[in-house]
């Protein structure tokens, strides 16, 4: 199996386990993971053996989004090269999402931002109760571009609209009351004990049945998306470099307040 530097995998069987394994920045996305979780997943189109994946994070939190720091520095990028690294991030949930194999996110601690993208592109989402999620983009100058379409899967507009434009943090219970999560566990031994029986009914039905259904509803809930979707990467690359969004990175890794409050 390939060496990864920023993930690493567990394989039992039919099921393996995807750590996000950047600890010390709370598994921030860099161009780095992005890659290495892409690569994975298509090597897992080649392991029919493989039914399930588990999305997990090491550390304190599943995953704080994308890597503000890499980000900024797309200033210095020139146009080709921030629209390709914008794709980039833009596939990473598209990857997920299409994954022929059942793709489990088992979340807990501060998930802001693209985090919540990898739940939104995941089939299936569970959570300790003290998880606190945010859609905190627009409060660095940014918008959710690259996670919208799968947050819109599962929560609706008028709510997803809310929670984009205050940025607010939100809990577990809302999280799971708004479809983002299935369910929420008062601890982590509670997560785990349901996550077994969980996979051990999947594992009882049919493999093919499983995979044509998430197949069919995938494309059902889809269908009209074409022309929107192909939009989003430049739509993504255009604003990273804008001075809004510039100022508002540089004021979050100052630990300051942005300029335009």
């Amino acid at each position: 199996m390939e060496k990864y530097q920023t993930i690493h995998t567990e394989f039992n069987e039919t099921l393996v386990t995807l750590w996000l394994s950047r600890p010390e920045v709370h598994n921030a996305l860099n161009s780095g993971m992005i890659a290495e979780i892409r690569h994975f997943f298509t090597l897992l189109e080649g392991m029919p053996q493989i039914r399930m994946v588990v999305i997990r994070g090491e550390g304190t939190s599943f995953c704080s989004g994308a890597d503000l720091r890499e980000m900024k520095d797309s200033l210095s990028l020139d146009p080709a090269e921030n629209l390709k690294e914008s794709k980039e991030l833009f596939n990473l949930f598209s990857t997920i999402f299409n994954s022929s194999k059942v793709v489990i996110a088992v979340v807990h601690g501060n998930i802001f931002g693209g985090g919540n993208g990898l739940i939104a592109a995941a089939d299936l989402a569970f959570g300790t109760i003290d998880t606190r999620f945010a859609l905190s983009e627009t409060k660095v100058g940014m918008a959710a571009f690259s996670i919208s379409p799968y947050l819109m899967l599962k929560i609706k507009s008028s709510v997803l609209k809310e929670l984009i434009f205050t940025a607010r943090t939100f809990t577990a219970e809302e999280a799971v009351e708004n479809g983002l999560l299935n369910q929420s566990f008062g601890t982590m031994e509670e997560l785990e004990l349901h996550l077994t029986g969980l996979i051990a009914n999947l594992m009882r039905n049919g493999i093919l049945a499983i995979s044509a259904s998430k197949r069919l509803i995938n494309n059902l809930a889809i269908q009209g998306w074409s022309k929107q979707l192909e939009q989003i990467p430049e739509l993504l690359a255009n604003i990273r470099v804008s001075p809004e969004a510039q100022e508002g990175m540089t004021a979050f890794l100052e630990k300051r307040r942005p300029n335009w409050e």
